[in-house]
């Protein structure tokens, strides 16, 4: 399942890179960054089948989404109240 999504976002991005000029080429990078993910968790999945690393790969992999997740909560609540301060205080050149 993960191939298959890995090659068809490979696909997609060098349809798009193809394709696509200007300002809307900014979509042909999203895809490879989402292409480069797919990637890094299928190599992740070729360690869960080692005897000593697989298990370490589960609990890094555990400790990460758990960090992560409350970093970007953190992150969030601190953009969303900058932002609105920001859009208050600065004004908007029309």
């Amino acid at each position: 399942m993960i191939d298959q999504a890995m090659y068809f976002t490979l696909l997609l991005a060098v349809v798009l890179r193809l394709t696509l000029t200007g300002s809307s080429f900014v979509a042909a990078r999203y895809v490879y960054a989402i292409n480069l993910v797919v990637f890094y968790m299928r190599i992740l999945q070729l360690y869960y089948i080692h005897k000593r690393l697989g298990p370490k790969v589960v609990v890094i992999w555990r400790m990460v989404c758990t960090t992560m997740s409350r970093f970007f909560q953190c992150r969030a609540s601190c953009l969303i109240a900058f932002e609105c301060n920001r859009s208050q205080l600065v004004p908007t050149s029309n």
